[in-house]
């Protein structure tokens, strides 16, 4: 009698190895929030070190945020940027609601808009950033631009936080 179940494992072994080896990787989008437009940097890990993604949209913006087709559409731009890119996260820099340091009502939505794009939101308190910011992990690599330094701090953060570095 032949032994056919030899072959079929042998396939079955090949086909999953593969997946067996598959780097399975968190994507994080670190956002910085201002006026009216958000700045983003997107970070991974690689080799148990932060390591940034390469990215053409740096910023997504909101025209006029009485129009309700502009802020739709933002809405659209944040749900096809985290599909695009395979976004888990969103690390939010956080503002003040108030006082003198409170962010603006404008940024407050565009907030709300990252929140209903289906995918996690966190929020990274501005004070621990900035600790965070003097230590070896808090260093920025080159291709990040000064204006994404924290919104690429805010992902590193998380990833920090989330034990996946």
């Amino acid at each position: 009698m032949l032994n056919t179940r030899q072959p079929i494992l042998s396939n079955i072994q090949k086909w999953l190895a593969p997946i067996r080896t598959r780097e399975i990787r968190v994507i994080v989008c670190g956002v910085d929030l201002t006026a009216s437009e958000a700045r983003l940097a997107l970070v991974s890990v690689k080799d148990d070190d932060p390591h940034p993604i390469s990215c053409k949209t740096r910023k997504l913006s909101l025209g006029d945020d009485k129009d309700g087709s502009s802020v739709k559409a933002l809405l659209q731009a944040v749900k096809t940027f985290a599909h695009e890119h395979g976004v888990d996260v969103f690390a939010i820099k956080a503002r003040a609601k108030g006082g003198q340091m409170g962010g603006g009502a404008v940024s407050f939505k565009i907030e709300t808009l990252f929140q209903l794009s289906d995918r996690e939101v966190v929020f990274v308190n501005p004070v621990a950033l900035s600790k965070f910011a003097k230590t070896n992990l808090g260093g920025i690599p080159d291709g990040i631009l000064k204006y994404q330094e924290d919104a690429y701090r805010c992902g590193v953060y998380h990833l920090k936080i989330a034990k996946e570095i």
